[in-house]
């Protein structure tokens, strides 16, 4: 028998096979974390399932800017808006590059209960990674419609006055925007009818120019219109009023509501194939953004909201609480998947 078939011979053998190997794949050398520390190995894409000029698209620059400090790699913003969110989101889904992530909204989450056939399970499919800002959220009318109502409860009484009702510009059947005045109206119980768009811009020109005559978006998203008396803030969706707008009553103060508020919140999200070492360093490095004072004045003064500190762990109890009180808000309404 020869030496390298002897039991010895064979595992001197294997020995120097496999460290021939290992020296041709270094990687295989490294830990997890140290291969996430190596992560990324190329440009990173942040896909937003809104159009540009919108506070989602606003808040991806920001920390597209900021994070290609950190990584060393170029990141770069990729609009994909269109029905409701669904069409980024599933892009993310279907990603295999190890380095495209989304930075997505309750948009990205609900339609698991909103769309039929949807070809994706966000609660699966989707990793949540950080959430990053809970923004402000009010309901606000054109300035000729401000003239026949000046609060919220007078936009309820003129909704009433017709058999037509009011339109309502809204960002398709899946956007926080027009699920929460759905949810709100079970109690409000205005008469309208929605006009959805597909960026949050055209909802606003179609909302001052009166083809719709009231809506509901982020003051950020709004801020020159108010600024200009072409739009009106009534409401805040919020349990207290806003800094910012304190002229503006909440909900309860307005019309004496008493039922769930929607938070309108941003966060990350990877494809479920990421490791879980990658993910724990995008979380790391975006906790790192969270505490940084020039990040979150910068966050702060161009979009009203909070930055926030989370976690995969925390984002993802979050999103259990928060999804299971819109699956019961959604068979209580009796809601129609489109």
């Amino acid at each position: 028998m020869s030496d390298v078939l002897k039991p010895t011979g064979r595992r001197k053998w294997l020995r120097l096979a496999g460290a021939a190997l290992l020296a041709g794949c270094p990687a295989l050398l490294l830990p997890r974390t140290a291969a996430a520390e190596q992560w990324p190995t190329k440009p990173v894409k942040i896909v937003i399932a809104l159009a540009a000029g919108s506070s989602g698209d606003i808040l991806a620059r920001i920390l597209a800017q900021r994070l290609e400090g950190i990584w060393k790699q170029p990141v770069i913003v990729e609009n994909k808006p269109g029905a409701g969110g669904v069409i980024g989101t599933e892009y993310v889904v279907n990603a295999t590059d190890g380095h495209t992530i989304l930075l997505g909204t309750q948009s990205s989450i609900l339609p698991k209960f909103t769309t039929k056939n949807l070809k994706f399970d966000p609660m699966v499919d989707l990793v949540p990674v950080y959430k990053v800002i809970n923004y402000q959220l009010v309901v606000a009318v054109n300035a000729e419609t401000a003239l026949k109502a000046k609060t919220m409860r007078d936009l309820v009484k003129l909704s009433k006055s017709s058999s037509d009702g009011l339109f309502f510009g809204g960002a398709g059947p899946t956007s926080i925007f027009d699920l929460t005045m759905g949810l709100l109206n079970k109690s409000l119980g205005m008469r309208y009818t929605k006009l959805d768009f597909n960026s949050v811009g055209a909802m606003n020109l179609a909302v001052i120019r009166n083809d719709a005559q009231f809506m509901m978006n982020t003051p950020s998203s709004m801020k020159a219109q108010m600024d200009a008396g072409n739009l009106k803030p009534l409401a805040a969706i919020s349990t207290e009023r806003y800094p910012n707008l304190p002229d503006v009553p909440t909900l309860s103060e307005a019309v004496g509501y008493k039922g769930y508020l929607p938070l309108l919140w941003a966060g990350v999200f990877v494809p479920k194939s990421t490791p879980s070492a990658v993910v724990a360093r995008i979380a790391r490095d975006l906790q790192t953004l969270s505490a940084d004072k020039q990040f979150k004045d910068a966050v702060e003064t161009r979009l009203t909201g909070t930055v926030v500190t989370s976690s995969p762990s925390a984002f993802s109890k979050q999103l259990t609480e928060e999804v299971g009180i819109w699956k019961g808000l959604f068979t209580e309404m009796n809601y129609q998947p489109d």
